[in-house]
């Protein structure tokens, strides 16, 4: 069903014909899309960060009499 696309179609593939990486592990870092992993953990971080805010909030001012 799927065909190999003929000409440059701004792609790397994935590994040379000698099944070697076309593109080292550590280069896969810093060019192209961020990981899915990494976007997940930074908005998890960042909804705890908000939650937090809002818990912190709400206390404020409890018990302090006036």
């Amino acid at each position: 069903m799927s065909k190999k696309l003929k000409g440059p179609d701004g792609r790397i593939p994935d590994r040379l014909p000698d099944g070697r990486p076309a593109v080292a592990w550590e280069r896969r870092w810093t060019e192209g899309t961020l990981p899915l992993w990494l976007v997940a953990t930074a908005g998890g971080i960042a909804v705890i960060f908000v939650l937090g805010i809002f818990f912190y909030g709400s206390y404020q001012g409890v018990g302090a009499g006036g």
